[in-house]
C-alpha cells in the first residue's frame, strides 16, 4: 500500500464523502473514511453529503448538511462542503451563510440537478465568488447506458462554458478518474483560458496509466488537486506512482489547496 509523506506534504484530500440520514452521521462511515485518511498519510479531507435525486428540498439539503457538521465535529481531519441544488435559489444562498459564513464550512458542493454552465446557477455562483470559495462540481462524459441516470452530468465543454460565464468563481471538477472518458475531458480543456480560476481534481477509482502523467501535462500542476471520492489506496497510488517530481507532488498534494483556501473572504 503507497503511503503519503505526511510531514512533506501535509496532504489535503479535495473530494471525499461522508453519509448519514435525517441529519444524523452515520457514525461508522465516518470512523472508516478518518481511520482510511490517517492510514494513508493524508492531513486533511473535504467532505460532503451530496444528494443525487433530481430535486432535492431545501429540508433535504439542510438536513444532508447537518451530517457533514456532525462529521465536522467527529474528526478534526475533516472540511466541510456545503451541499444545495440551486433551483432553488434564495434558500440555497441561505443554506451557504449558515454553512460557510457561520458554520465555518470551506466550499460548495453541486451534483448533477443541473450543468455547471446553466444560467440558474448563477446567484449561487456569484456568492461563492463574493466569498471567495470553491464550488467543487460532479463531472465525467459517460459513453454508455449509465448516462441516462445522470441526464445533466457536467462534463468538460459545460467547465469551459462556465469559466466563461462566471470568470470570478472559482471552479473545481469533481474526478478525472471516475467519470468515463477521461481523454476526452482532458482534450476538451486544452482550450481553457490560463486567467480561469479552474481546477481538476485526481480523484475515482479508475487508475489507467498516464492518467496523471497527461492530465498535468495539460493543465499543469497550478490547476490540480489530489483527491480520492473514496477510492482511497487507488487515489493515493495513481499520483505517488505518475512519476512527478517531489515540487509537482507539493503543489498538488496541498500547496494548490493552500491557494484556494487564502482566497477566502470570510
Amino acid at each position: 500500500m503507497k503511503i503519503i509523506n505526511h510531514k512533506q506534504f501535509r496532504p489535503v484530500d479535495f473530494h471525499n464523502h461522508v453519509s448519514g440520514k435525517n441529519g444524523k452521521l452515520d457514525r461508522e462511515n465516518a470512523k472508516s473514511v478518518n481511520e482510511a485518511v490517517a492510514a494513508l498519510g493524508i492531513d486533511k479531507a473535504c467532505v460532503s453529503c451530496p444528494l443525487n435525486s433530481d430535486s432535492p428540498t431545501p429540508d433535504e439539503f439542510h438536513a444532508s448538511n447537518d451530517v457533514v457538521f456532525e462529521a465536522m465535529t467527529f474528526s478534526k481531519r475533516f472540511l466541510g462542503f456545503c451541499f444545495v441544488n440551486p433551483g432553488y435559489a434564495r434558500e440555497s444562498l441561505a443554506e451557504i451563510e449558515r454553512c460557510v459564513v457561520r458554520g465555518g464550512m470551506i466550499g460548495v458542493k453541486l451534483y448533477h440537478q443541473y450543468f455547471i454552465c446553466d444560467p440558474a446557477l448563477q446567484p449561487v455562483m456569484e456568492y461563492a465568488a463574493e466569498l471567495g470559495i470553491p464550488v467543487l462540481m460532479h463531472a465525467g462524459k459517460l459513453t454508455d447506458s449509465g448516462a441516462k441516470f445522470q441526464p445533466r452530468l457536467s462534463n468538460a465543454g459545460h467547465f469551459l462554458k462556465a469559466t466563461e460565464m462566471f470568470p470570478q468563481t472559482i471552479l473545481v471538477q469533481g474526478h478525472i478518474g471516475g467519470g468515463g472518458d477521461w481523454e476526452w475531458n482532458l482534450r476538451t480543456l486544452e482550450a481553457l483560458s490560463r486567467s480561469s480560476k479552474y481546477y481538476l481534481d485526481t480523484s475515482g477509482s479508475v487508475i489507467d496509466a498516464g492518467m496523471i502523467q497527461k492530465t498535468v501535462a495539460i493543465l499543469g500542476t497550478e490547476r490540480v488537486l489530489f483527491a480520492t471520492d473514496m477510492s482511497f489506496e487507488e487515489g493515493v497510488g495513481k499520483v505517488l506512482d505518475a512519476g512527478l517530481s517531489e515540487k509537482q507532488l507539493q503543489k498538488i498534494f496541498s500547496d494548490n489547496y493552500y491557494k484556494i483556501l487564502s482566497e477566502r473572504r470570510v
